[in-house]
């Protein structure tokens, strides 16, 4: 019986872990129409690019966020482009944790501070540049 129960938590860990993209697209597209229902006309404008002109760091997330809940992965880069490369790392995160369950583990992201800090370097890199162009 208790061999059974342990295949019976194994499966369910299998189920949940392979619907989690699942729920949790529907969770963001909920999340999505409540915050343009009910945050957006609240909040006001950027105050950095009322103040400057220039597009500030996190300008264009939520754009983003918006065109790849629509499909157009092209339009998500447009807005702004960290959003559409942190689903690739989610994803790939995803995958390792799928990894994990089916138990294969595999390391995909790297976790050394060094490529963390080349991440963040080519975020604050990109959020200059894209005012220059």
């Amino acid at each position: 019986m208790h061999h059974r129960n342990r295949k019976i938590k194994q499966m369910l860990k299998i189920i949940v872990t392979v619907t989690m993209p699942l729920w949790g697209f529907c969770f963001l597209l909920l999340a999505r129409d409540c915050y343009a229902l009910w945050v957006m006309p609240y909040l006001p404008p950027c105050i950095f690019r009322t103040l400057t002109g220039l597009l500030c760091p996190s300008c264009g997330m939520t754009h983003s966020v918006f065109a790849l809940c629509r499909g157009d992965v092209i339009g998500a880069f447009r807005y702004h482009a960290f959003i559409p490369l942190a689903l690739i790392l989610g994803l790939m995160g995803y995958v390792e944790l799928l990894c994990i369950v089916l138990g294969r583990p595999k390391k995909m992201i790297p976790r050394s501070p060094v490529f963390w800090f080349t991440v963040l370097g080519i975020f604050l890199l990109y959020a200059v540049l894209r005012n220059l162009i």
